[in-house]
């Protein structure tokens, strides 16, 4: 498997940096959707097919071309099929000729995706199983100065609301930026939501 890093038409996430305080590292970490959606947040993805928002099948995984340093982000997925959503470092291996790398099959990218009847997270090449219900949308939090990496699968809740429930954490050093990164299997997609979703 290779990353691509998408320049230009085929993906854009596209991250709000809009009236976002610095970085404070001693405040409590978000854990509800309406507090992880104050970080920041990936707007939208773009494709030449279903008015500009949709990603289907893809030959190679991709990261996006922004990424984190210095700050917290979040950011919902929509997934249909077999989609791997992660994040991976600046320096992690890009080609097979790094040795191992995609998403969470090194120690420098982290992954989660839904594997049939369960959950499946990686990161250095370790794969743990979650068993929980299949929600066709997964998020992804992550503090990066705090080392922090979280994912979560996002589900109706009472009163027509949206909460969030834990998958997995992750905390390690985190001394780069880190970008999102996406594996679509074929006739699956995935869709990353808007702001206001």
């Amino acid at each position: 498997m290779q990353y691509s890093i998408i320049n230009d038409l085929l993906l854009f996430l596209l991250l709000s940096i809009t009236a976002k305080p610095p970085y404070e590292p001693n405040i409590p970490e978000p854990n509800t959707r309406d507090e992880l959606k104050k970080c920041k947040t990936a707007q939208k993805v773009l494709w030449l097919s279903e008015g500009k928002t949709k990603v289907s099948r893809m030959s190679e995984e991709v990261l996006c071309k922004e990424g984190l340093l210095g700050n917290r982000g979040y950011w919902e997925v929509d997934c249909e099929g077999w989609v791997v959503i992660g994040v991976a470092c600046e320096s992690a291996g890009r080609k097979s000729k790094d040795g191992a790398c995609g998403l969470g099959e090194n120690d420098l990218s982290w992954g989660v995706g839904w594997a049939g009847s369960c959950y499946h997270v990686w990161h250095d090449g370790v794969n743990t199983e979650v068993h929980a219900p299949l929600s066709p949308v997964i998020s992804i939090y992550v503090d990066q100065p705090a080392g922090i990496i979280k994912f979560f699968r996002v589900e109706e809740g009472e009163t027509s609301s949206k909460e969030v429930r834990l998958l997995h954490q992750f905390s390690a050093s985190i001394k780069e930026k880190i970008f999102p990164g996406f594996w679509v299997g074929r006739n699956s997609f995935c869709q990353i939501r808007q702001k206001d979703q």
